[in-house]
Protein backbone atom coordinates (compact mmCIF):
# COMPACT_ATOMS: atom_id res chain seq x y z
CA UNK A 1 0.00 0.00 0.00
CA UNK A 2 3.04 2.29 0.27
CA UNK A 3 3.23 5.09 2.81
CA UNK A 4 0.09 6.92 1.74
CA UNK A 5 -2.77 6.73 4.23
CA UNK A 6 -5.84 4.99 2.89
CA UNK A 7 -9.53 5.46 3.68
CA UNK A 8 -11.34 2.20 4.40
CA UNK A 9 -14.98 1.41 5.12
CA UNK A 10 -15.71 -1.57 7.38
CA UNK A 11 -19.19 -3.08 7.62
CA UNK A 12 -20.47 -4.80 10.74
CA UNK A 13 -23.36 -4.97 13.19
CA UNK A 14 -25.13 -8.29 12.56
CA UNK A 15 -22.97 -11.11 13.98
CA UNK A 16 -20.82 -10.81 17.09
CA UNK A 17 -18.11 -13.17 15.84
CA UNK A 18 -17.72 -11.32 12.54
CA UNK A 19 -17.84 -8.01 14.41
CA UNK A 20 -14.97 -9.20 16.57
CA UNK A 21 -12.83 -9.86 13.48
CA UNK A 22 -13.86 -6.50 12.03
CA UNK A 23 -12.91 -4.67 15.24
CA UNK A 24 -9.51 -6.36 15.23
CA UNK A 25 -8.96 -5.41 11.60
CA UNK A 26 -10.04 -1.82 12.29
CA UNK A 27 -7.53 -1.48 15.13
CA UNK A 28 -4.76 -2.94 12.96
CA UNK A 29 -5.52 -0.62 10.05
CA UNK A 30 -5.51 2.42 12.32
CA UNK A 31 -2.20 1.39 13.87
CA UNK A 32 -0.81 1.28 10.34
CA UNK A 33 -1.88 4.89 9.84
CA UNK A 34 -5.06 4.43 7.82
CA UNK A 35 -8.52 5.87 8.50
CA UNK A 36 -11.58 3.68 8.99
CA UNK A 37 -15.28 4.53 8.64
CA UNK A 38 -17.55 1.91 10.21
CA UNK A 39 -20.88 1.32 8.51
CA UNK A 40 -23.24 -0.49 10.87
CA UNK A 41 -25.59 -2.86 9.06
CA UNK A 42 -28.45 -2.15 11.47
CA UNK A 43 -28.09 1.64 11.09
CA UNK A 44 -27.34 1.71 7.38
CA UNK A 45 -29.85 4.36 6.37
CA UNK A 46 -28.68 6.77 9.06
CA UNK A 47 -24.99 6.28 8.27
CA UNK A 48 -25.05 6.29 4.48
CA UNK A 49 -24.94 10.11 4.23
CA UNK A 50 -21.70 10.07 6.22
CA UNK A 51 -20.27 7.49 3.83
CA UNK A 52 -21.24 9.55 0.80
CA UNK A 53 -19.69 12.67 2.35
CA UNK A 54 -16.47 10.74 3.02
CA UNK A 55 -16.41 9.53 -0.57
CA UNK A 56 -16.91 13.08 -1.87
CA UNK A 57 -14.35 14.78 0.38
CA UNK A 58 -11.57 12.27 0.99
CA UNK A 59 -12.43 9.32 -1.22
CA UNK A 60 -12.87 5.68 -0.26
CA UNK A 61 -10.12 3.26 -1.25
CA UNK A 62 -12.20 0.16 -0.58
CA UNK A 63 -14.94 -1.31 1.57
CA UNK A 64 -14.11 -4.42 3.62
CA UNK A 65 -16.81 -6.84 4.76
CA UNK A 66 -16.97 -10.33 6.20
CA UNK A 67 -19.25 -13.00 4.72
CA UNK A 68 -20.76 -10.69 2.08
CA UNK A 69 -22.28 -8.09 4.40
CA UNK A 70 -23.87 -5.29 2.35
CA UNK A 71 -22.52 -6.63 -0.95
CA UNK A 72 -25.84 -5.82 -2.62
CA UNK A 73 -26.51 -2.31 -1.35
CA UNK A 74 -28.49 -0.63 -4.08
CA UNK A 75 -28.85 2.81 -5.58
CA UNK A 76 -32.10 4.63 -6.31
CA UNK A 77 -31.61 3.69 -9.93
CA UNK A 78 -31.46 0.00 -9.05
CA UNK A 79 -27.73 -0.54 -9.48
CA UNK A 80 -25.08 -1.66 -7.02
CA UNK A 81 -23.91 1.11 -4.69
CA UNK A 82 -20.26 0.04 -4.69
CA UNK A 83 -20.22 -0.14 -8.49
CA UNK A 84 -21.83 3.30 -8.71
CA UNK A 85 -19.20 4.72 -6.33
CA UNK A 86 -16.36 2.89 -8.15
CA UNK A 87 -15.28 1.49 -4.78
CA UNK A 88 -13.66 -1.96 -4.68
CA UNK A 89 -15.61 -4.40 -2.50
CA UNK A 90 -13.32 -6.62 -0.39
CA UNK A 91 -15.10 -9.69 0.94
CA UNK A 92 -13.45 -11.93 3.55
CA UNK A 93 -15.19 -15.29 3.79
CA UNK A 94 -14.84 -17.05 7.14
CA UNK A 95 -16.67 -20.15 5.88
CA UNK A 96 -16.68 -22.30 2.77
CA UNK A 97 -17.78 -20.43 -0.38
CA UNK A 98 -20.52 -22.98 -1.08
CA UNK A 99 -22.49 -21.43 1.78
CA UNK A 100 -22.70 -18.14 -0.16
CA UNK A 101 -23.69 -19.23 -3.64
CA UNK A 102 -26.20 -16.51 -4.44
CA UNK A 103 -24.02 -13.71 -3.10
CA UNK A 104 -20.95 -14.91 -4.98
CA UNK A 105 -22.88 -15.05 -8.24
CA UNK A 106 -23.92 -11.42 -7.76
CA UNK A 107 -20.81 -9.73 -6.39
CA UNK A 108 -20.03 -6.10 -7.25
CA UNK A 109 -18.01 -5.79 -10.45
CA UNK A 110 -14.80 -4.85 -8.61
CA UNK A 111 -14.88 -7.56 -5.94
CA UNK A 112 -11.77 -8.88 -4.19
CA UNK A 113 -12.45 -12.15 -2.39
CA UNK A 114 -10.33 -13.53 0.45
CA UNK A 115 -10.85 -17.08 1.72
CA UNK A 116 -9.49 -18.97 4.74
CA UNK A 117 -8.53 -22.21 2.97
CA UNK A 118 -6.35 -22.61 -0.12
CA UNK A 119 -8.81 -25.15 -1.51
CA UNK A 120 -11.45 -22.42 -1.44
CA UNK A 121 -9.34 -20.37 -3.86
CA UNK A 122 -9.57 -23.19 -6.40
CA UNK A 123 -13.30 -23.58 -5.71
CA UNK A 124 -14.04 -19.92 -6.40
CA UNK A 125 -11.89 -19.86 -9.53
CA UNK A 126 -13.72 -22.87 -10.94
CA UNK A 127 -17.31 -21.96 -10.12
CA UNK A 128 -17.44 -18.15 -9.90
CA UNK A 129 -15.63 -16.79 -12.93
CA UNK A 130 -17.37 -13.43 -12.42
CA UNK A 131 -14.99 -12.85 -9.48
CA UNK A 132 -11.68 -11.79 -10.95
CA UNK A 133 -9.54 -11.78 -7.80
CA UNK A 134 -9.51 -14.37 -5.02
CA UNK A 135 -6.71 -14.88 -2.49
CA UNK A 136 -5.91 -16.99 0.55
CA UNK A 137 -6.03 -15.16 3.89
CA UNK A 138 -5.79 -17.45 6.94
CA UNK A 139 -7.88 -16.98 10.04
CA UNK A 140 -6.18 -14.81 12.65
CA UNK A 141 -6.10 -14.61 16.41
CA UNK A 142 -7.55 -11.71 18.38
CA UNK A 143 -5.66 -9.40 20.71
CA UNK A 144 -8.51 -9.78 23.22
CA UNK A 145 -7.54 -13.42 23.65
CA UNK A 146 -4.01 -12.70 24.85
CA UNK A 147 -3.20 -13.70 28.41
CA UNK A 148 -0.33 -11.94 30.12
CA UNK A 149 -0.48 -14.52 32.92
CA UNK A 150 0.21 -17.86 31.20
CA UNK A 151 1.30 -19.45 34.48
CA UNK A 152 -1.86 -18.46 36.35
CA UNK A 153 -3.95 -21.29 37.80
CA UNK A 154 -6.27 -22.80 35.22
CA UNK A 155 -9.42 -24.50 36.49
CA UNK A 156 -10.63 -25.93 33.14
CA UNK A 157 -8.76 -29.04 32.03
CA UNK A 158 -9.97 -29.08 28.42
CA UNK A 159 -12.12 -26.50 26.61
CA UNK A 160 -14.00 -27.06 23.39
CA UNK A 161 -15.32 -23.70 22.16
CA UNK A 162 -17.79 -24.57 19.44
CA UNK A 163 -21.32 -25.79 18.80
CA UNK A 164 -22.38 -29.14 17.40
CA UNK A 165 -23.26 -28.05 13.89
CA UNK A 166 -25.50 -31.02 13.13
CA UNK A 167 -28.24 -29.43 15.25
CA UNK A 168 -28.02 -26.23 13.18
CA UNK A 169 -27.82 -27.49 9.60
CA UNK A 170 -30.84 -29.73 9.17
CA UNK A 171 -32.57 -26.81 7.47
CA UNK A 172 -29.98 -27.07 4.67
CA UNK A 173 -31.02 -30.60 3.66
CA UNK A 174 -32.65 -30.39 0.21
CA UNK A 175 -35.91 -31.99 -0.83
CA UNK A 176 -34.59 -35.32 -2.05
CA UNK A 177 -37.83 -35.97 -3.96
CA UNK A 178 -37.01 -32.98 -6.17
CA UNK A 179 -33.77 -34.64 -7.32
CA UNK A 180 -34.61 -36.74 -10.36
CA UNK A 181 -31.16 -37.74 -11.64
CA UNK A 182 -30.46 -40.12 -8.73
CA UNK A 183 -31.61 -41.17 -5.26
CA UNK A 184 -30.70 -38.11 -3.17
CA UNK A 185 -30.95 -39.84 0.19
CA UNK A 186 -28.74 -42.76 -0.87
CA UNK A 187 -26.30 -40.36 -2.50
CA UNK A 188 -26.05 -38.37 0.74
CA UNK A 189 -25.39 -41.51 2.75
CA UNK A 190 -22.56 -42.60 0.47
CA UNK A 191 -20.97 -39.15 0.50
CA UNK A 192 -21.09 -38.90 4.27
CA UNK A 193 -19.62 -42.37 4.66
CA UNK A 194 -16.76 -41.33 2.37
CA UNK A 195 -16.10 -38.11 4.29
CA UNK A 196 -15.96 -39.96 7.59
CA UNK A 197 -13.78 -42.79 6.31
CA UNK A 198 -11.51 -40.53 4.22
CA UNK A 199 -11.39 -37.26 6.20
CA UNK A 200 -8.50 -35.81 4.20
CA UNK A 201 -10.90 -35.27 1.28
CA UNK A 202 -12.85 -32.05 0.86
CA UNK A 203 -16.63 -32.16 0.67
CA UNK A 204 -16.64 -30.95 -2.92
CA UNK A 205 -14.15 -33.67 -3.93
CA UNK A 206 -16.38 -36.40 -2.53
CA UNK A 207 -19.53 -34.96 -4.13
CA UNK A 208 -17.82 -34.70 -7.53
CA UNK A 209 -16.53 -38.26 -7.29
CA UNK A 210 -19.92 -39.63 -6.30
CA UNK A 211 -21.61 -37.68 -9.11
CA UNK A 212 -19.24 -39.42 -11.51
CA UNK A 213 -20.27 -42.77 -10.00
CA UNK A 214 -23.87 -41.79 -10.83
CA UNK A 215 -22.84 -41.29 -14.48
CA UNK A 216 -22.79 -37.50 -14.19
CA UNK A 217 -19.10 -36.88 -14.84
CA UNK A 218 -19.71 -34.54 -17.78
CA UNK A 219 -21.70 -31.87 -15.97
CA UNK A 220 -21.15 -28.21 -16.72
CA UNK A 221 -19.47 -26.18 -13.96
CA UNK A 222 -22.85 -24.54 -13.23
CA UNK A 223 -24.62 -27.89 -12.85
CA UNK A 224 -21.80 -29.29 -10.74
CA UNK A 225 -21.77 -26.21 -8.51
CA UNK A 226 -25.51 -26.50 -7.96
CA UNK A 227 -25.23 -30.10 -6.78
CA UNK A 228 -22.39 -29.19 -4.43
CA UNK A 229 -24.44 -26.30 -3.06
CA UNK A 230 -27.47 -28.55 -2.57
CA UNK A 231 -25.44 -31.15 -0.66
CA UNK A 232 -23.24 -28.77 1.34
CA UNK A 233 -25.03 -29.84 4.52
CA UNK A 234 -22.86 -32.98 4.41
CA UNK A 235 -19.88 -30.81 5.36
CA UNK A 236 -21.56 -29.87 8.63
CA UNK A 237 -22.48 -33.45 9.47
CA UNK A 238 -18.90 -34.60 8.91
CA UNK A 239 -17.58 -31.77 11.07
CA UNK A 240 -20.08 -32.63 13.77
CA UNK A 241 -19.22 -36.32 13.68
CA UNK A 242 -15.55 -35.72 14.42
CA UNK A 243 -16.22 -32.85 16.82
CA UNK A 244 -18.55 -35.01 18.90
CA UNK A 245 -16.27 -38.02 18.79
CA UNK A 246 -13.22 -36.02 19.87
CA UNK A 247 -14.96 -34.73 22.99
CA UNK A 248 -16.61 -38.08 23.68
CA UNK A 249 -13.27 -39.86 23.43
CA UNK A 250 -11.89 -37.63 26.18
CA UNK A 251 -14.80 -37.70 28.63
CA UNK A 252 -15.20 -41.47 28.32
CA UNK A 253 -11.57 -41.80 29.39
CA UNK A 254 -12.16 -39.66 32.47
CA UNK A 255 -10.91 -36.32 31.13
CA UNK A 256 -12.99 -33.28 32.09
CA UNK A 257 -14.12 -31.23 29.09
CA UNK A 258 -16.02 -27.94 29.18
CA UNK A 259 -17.99 -27.15 26.01
CA UNK A 260 -19.29 -23.84 24.71
CA UNK A 261 -22.08 -23.51 22.16
CA UNK A 262 -25.39 -25.22 21.47
CA UNK A 263 -26.07 -28.87 20.75
CA UNK A 264 -23.95 -30.69 23.33
CA UNK A 265 -26.94 -31.26 25.57
CA UNK A 266 -28.50 -33.36 22.78
CA UNK A 267 -25.72 -35.95 22.78
CA UNK A 268 -26.80 -39.36 24.04
CA UNK A 269 -23.80 -39.30 26.37
CA UNK A 270 -24.47 -35.78 27.69
CA UNK A 271 -24.94 -37.16 31.21
CA UNK A 272 -21.26 -38.16 31.43
CA UNK A 273 -19.95 -36.58 34.65
CA UNK A 274 -16.79 -35.44 32.88
CA UNK A 275 -18.74 -33.33 30.35
CA UNK A 276 -19.43 -29.79 31.54
CA UNK A 277 -21.81 -27.92 29.25
CA UNK A 278 -21.46 -24.15 29.62
CA UNK A 279 -23.84 -23.34 26.78
CA UNK A 280 -23.78 -20.44 24.36
CA UNK A 281 -21.67 -17.41 25.24
CA UNK A 282 -20.72 -14.28 23.29
CA UNK A 283 -17.68 -14.29 21.04
CA UNK A 284 -15.70 -12.17 23.47
CA UNK A 285 -16.67 -14.32 26.46
CA UNK A 286 -14.99 -17.28 24.78
CA UNK A 287 -11.62 -15.69 25.50
CA UNK A 288 -12.21 -15.63 29.25
CA UNK A 289 -12.85 -19.38 29.12
CA UNK A 290 -9.72 -19.95 27.04
CA UNK A 291 -7.62 -18.10 29.60
CA UNK A 292 -8.89 -20.54 32.23
CA UNK A 293 -8.13 -23.64 30.16
CA UNK A 294 -5.08 -25.87 30.35
CA UNK A 295 -5.86 -27.34 26.94
CA UNK A 296 -7.93 -25.85 24.12
CA UNK A 297 -9.20 -28.60 21.82
CA UNK A 298 -10.11 -27.83 18.22
CA UNK A 299 -11.50 -29.70 15.28
CA UNK A 300 -11.59 -27.62 12.14
CA UNK A 301 -14.59 -26.74 10.02
CA UNK A 302 -13.38 -29.22 7.39
CA UNK A 303 -10.55 -26.87 6.42
CA UNK A 304 -7.99 -29.16 4.78
CA UNK A 305 -5.67 -26.35 3.68
CA UNK A 306 -6.47 -23.65 6.22
CA UNK A 307 -6.97 -23.03 9.94
CA UNK A 308 -9.70 -22.13 12.43
CA UNK A 309 -9.46 -19.00 14.56
CA UNK A 310 -9.93 -21.00 17.80
CA UNK A 311 -6.47 -22.49 17.20
CA UNK A 312 -4.71 -19.12 17.24
CA UNK A 313 -6.95 -17.65 19.93
CA UNK A 314 -6.27 -20.68 22.13
CA UNK A 315 -2.55 -20.22 21.62
CA UNK A 316 -2.74 -16.50 22.42
CA UNK A 317 -4.69 -17.28 25.59
CA UNK A 318 -1.74 -19.26 26.95
CA UNK A 319 -3.40 -22.66 26.66
CA UNK A 320 -1.86 -25.73 25.04
CA UNK A 321 -3.71 -26.24 21.76
CA UNK A 322 -4.61 -29.64 20.33
CA UNK A 323 -6.13 -29.61 16.84
CA UNK A 324 -6.63 -31.72 13.75
CA UNK A 325 -4.10 -30.83 11.10
CA UNK A 326 -4.14 -29.34 7.61
CA UNK A 327 -1.54 -28.72 4.93
CA UNK A 328 -1.44 -25.06 5.96
CA UNK A 329 -0.99 -25.80 9.67
CA UNK A 330 1.85 -28.19 8.86
CA UNK A 331 3.63 -25.23 7.25
CA UNK A 332 2.64 -22.58 9.80
CA UNK A 333 3.18 -24.44 13.10
CA UNK A 334 5.36 -27.16 14.53
CA UNK A 335 5.18 -29.72 17.33
CA UNK A 336 6.85 -27.38 19.84
CA UNK A 337 3.97 -24.90 19.45
CA UNK A 338 0.84 -27.07 19.41
CA UNK A 339 -0.29 -30.67 19.03
CA UNK A 340 -1.46 -31.58 15.54
CA UNK A 341 -3.27 -34.87 14.95
CA UNK A 342 -5.07 -36.59 12.09
CA UNK A 343 -8.82 -37.12 12.38
CA UNK A 344 -8.26 -40.84 11.83
CA UNK A 345 -6.46 -40.79 15.21
CA UNK A 346 -9.48 -39.44 17.11
CA UNK A 347 -9.97 -42.77 18.88
CA UNK A 348 -6.63 -42.33 20.67
CA UNK A 349 -6.88 -38.59 21.20
CA UNK A 350 -7.18 -39.09 24.96
CA UNK A 351 -3.58 -40.32 25.04
CA UNK A 352 -2.27 -37.03 23.61
CA UNK A 353 -4.40 -34.92 25.93
CA UNK A 354 -3.66 -37.01 29.02
CA UNK A 355 0.05 -36.60 28.40
CA UNK A 356 -0.37 -32.83 28.46
CA UNK A 357 -2.54 -32.78 31.57
CA UNK A 358 -0.15 -35.05 33.45
CA UNK A 359 2.95 -32.98 32.70
CA UNK A 360 2.47 -29.39 33.82
CA UNK A 361 5.98 -28.31 32.87
CA UNK A 362 5.86 -29.70 29.33
CA UNK A 363 2.34 -28.37 28.80
CA UNK A 364 3.30 -24.87 29.91
CA UNK A 365 6.38 -24.97 27.71
CA UNK A 366 4.23 -25.92 24.72
CA UNK A 367 1.70 -23.20 25.59
CA UNK A 368 4.39 -20.53 25.95
CA UNK A 369 5.94 -21.42 22.60
CA UNK A 370 2.50 -21.48 20.99
CA UNK A 371 1.60 -18.10 22.42
CA UNK A 372 4.84 -16.57 21.12
CA UNK A 373 4.33 -18.07 17.66
CA UNK A 374 0.72 -16.89 17.41
CA UNK A 375 1.57 -13.40 18.68
CA UNK A 376 4.36 -13.06 16.14
CA UNK A 377 2.67 -14.54 13.07
CA UNK A 378 -1.05 -15.25 13.42
CA UNK A 379 -2.91 -12.19 14.72
CA UNK A 380 -5.22 -9.86 12.83
CA UNK A 381 -2.31 -7.42 12.81
CA UNK A 382 -0.49 -9.96 10.63
CA UNK A 383 -3.57 -10.56 8.51
CA UNK A 384 -4.00 -6.81 7.95
CA UNK A 385 -0.45 -6.65 6.55
CA UNK A 386 -1.14 -9.62 4.30
CA UNK A 387 -4.46 -8.15 3.16
CA UNK A 388 -2.92 -4.77 2.32
CA UNK A 389 -0.09 -6.42 0.39
CA UNK A 390 -2.55 -8.39 -1.74
CA UNK A 391 -4.66 -5.29 -2.37
CA UNK A 392 -1.58 -3.26 -3.34
CA UNK A 393 -0.66 -5.96 -5.86
CA UNK A 394 -4.18 -5.58 -7.28
CA UNK A 395 -3.75 -1.80 -7.57
CA UNK A 396 -6.05 -0.85 -4.69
Amino acid sequence: MGEKAKHFVLIRGLYDTLDLFSEELEAALKRLGHSVYVLNAVAMERQLPGLLELAATKGVDCVIAFNNLAYNLGTKEGGNLWDAMSVPYVDILMDHPFHFDRALQNMPADAHLFVVDRNHVDYVKKYYTNIKRVSFLPHGGCANAISSLPDAPRDIDVLYAGALSRVLIEQLIPDFDAITAFDGAAFSGRCLDRLISEPDLTTEEVIRQELAEEGLAGLSPEEERQYITDFRFLDGFAVSFYRENAVRNLVEHGIDVTTLGVGWEQCEWADNPHLHIAGKVSAKEVFSYMRRAKVVLSTQTWFKAGAHDRIFNGMLSGAAVVTDTSTYLQEALNSTQCVLYNLTETGRLYERVSALLNADGARRELAAAGQAAAAANHTWENRADELLTELADAGV
